[in-house]
This record gives C-alpha cells, sequence and structure tokens, in this order.
C-alpha cells in the first residue's frame, strides 16, 4: 500500500508524481505540500518495511531528477527549485537510512511527541547502564582492552535485540493497519501520512519508544568503548 499524498497527479504529465519532491514520470520539479514527509519525499509509504537497499535505490532516482545541472539553463525558479528539493530529499534519506533515526522519525510521524512522553526509563535498566559507565571507566584507566571489547560486544547485542524488538513491533502494526483498510481506502479519512488517524493509533507507542530510547543509551556506550580503547583520547 502506498500513502495517497505521493498519488497526486503531475501537473505535467497527468501521472501520479511518485514523490512529493519530483514526477517520477516526467522530472517535473514539485512544490511539496505542507503534510509532506521523508517517505513520501522517497516516493515510499510510511507502511512500507524498507531496508539499505530500497532508501538507496530510491535516493539515486530522484537524486538524478533534482540534480541543478539536469535543469534547463537560464531558468532561475527550476534551479530554486532543484535546490530546495535536493536539500528536503537528502534530509529524507540521512533519517532514514538509519535504523534508530528511522524508527523514531515513523513513530513520531504516527504519534508526534511518543519519544518525549515516554522518555523515562526503567530505574533498574538505568543503574545497569550506570554500572557499565562506571565498569568501562576503569577499563579506561587500567588500560583493559579485553574488557573494553566485551563491554562493546554486549552493547552490540543489546541494541541489536531492541532494535529487533521496535522492528517486530513496526512490522506488525504496519501489517494490521494496512490490512485493515486494505481495498477501501475512500472509505476512510486519510491524515497521517495516508494512513486513517484510528487506523494508525493501533501503535504501542509506550514499547516501542522504551525500546529505542534504551537502543539510545547503548548507541551511546558503544560510542564510548571506541574512545576508551588503548590509543583513544577521551575528550
Amino acid at each position: 500500500m502506498s500513502a495517497r499524498i505521493h498519488e497526486q497527479a503531475c501537473s505535467s504529465c497527468a501521472a501520479p508524481t511518485g514523490s512529493t519532491l519530483a514526477c517520477l514520470g516526467c522530472g517535473a520539479l514539485l512544490d511539496e505540500s505542507a503534510d509532506s514527509h521523508h517517505y513520501a519525499r522517497l516516493g515510499l509509504s510510511p507502511l512500507q518495511v524498507v531496508d539499505e537497499d530500497t532508501l538507496e535505490a530510491a535516493y539515486l532516482k530522484l537524486s538524478r531528477r533534482l540534480h541543478p545541472d539536469h535543469q534547463p539553463a537560464g531558468d532561475a525558479d527550476a534551479q530554486r527549485r532543484a535546490i530546495r528539493n535536493s536539500a528536503l530529499l537528502n534530509e529524507a534519506y540521512e533519517t532514514l537510512r538509519d535504523e534508530q533515526t528511522r524508527h523514531e522519525y515513523l513513530l513520531e510521524l504516527f504519534h508526534p511527541g511518543s519519544l518525549d512522553k515516554h522518555k523515562t526509563l526503567d530505574p533498574e535498566f538505568l543503574m545497569e547502564a550506570m554500572e557499565v559507565d562506571e565498569e568501562l571507566e576503569q577499563a579506561r584507566i587500567d588500560g583493559c582492552a579485553d574488557t573494553v571489547g566485551r563491554i562493546a560486544g554486549m552493547a552490540r547485542a543489546a541494541i541489536a535485540e531492541r532494535m529487533a524488538g521496535v522492528t517486530f513491533a513496526c512490522r506488525d502494526t504496519m501489517e494490521r493497519i494496512a490490512n485493515a483498510h486494505a481495498g477501501d481506502d475512500d472509505a476512510l479519512p486519510a491524515d497521517i501520512g495516508g494512513v486513517p488517524r484510528p487506523l494508525a493509533a493501533r501503535w504501542n507507542t509506550e514499547e516501542i519508544a522504551t525500546l529505542l530510547h534504551q537502543a539510545r543509551v547503548y548507541r551511546r556506550i558503544l560510542r564510548d568503548t571506541q574512545q576508551a580503547r588503548p590509543g583513544s583520547t577521551t575528550p
């Protein structure tokens, strides 16, 4: 299922534009609507499970159409649109290509404010993270590369575990939303990236937000292990 926001007809060729930045058919540059989003900019749906290859293919296709060098010579308006839309495309790609920021963006797209609402983590989890920080700091002082390596491996595993949980929760939600109104798009009001708000509300926002916040903690620990390795400098 694709979001209706990028199924609008192109004013130049009358075909569906495929993106809010440029028509994928004729290449005409567009002035996107205020309710656009990163998925629509790349010609994708927020209900579509994407991977790095899908994102890169969509990005490369649009980046060629949006490049200022491919616009009519002397057309200042086309150059302006190309520069602006290229910046929007780059922002969308950089956000969605990273697994963490992609899922954070997806959650906020359907439920703005969820990450902030559920940012308070369990005290037991925070205590465990603090103990890991203390162990890592001591390993840095002692120059114990084995301990640093062990903590790095633990952090990678913890990140993978939490992101697997987020991916499962998001995919399950997207499939339920898509199946709930498959073939019945015209009967329901679309107001969140082409998805009816009542159906979009089925997200388990607390579970997903908590996993994302925990993954952020472990990503920070993983970065710290890089600084704690022998020969590294700690700011």
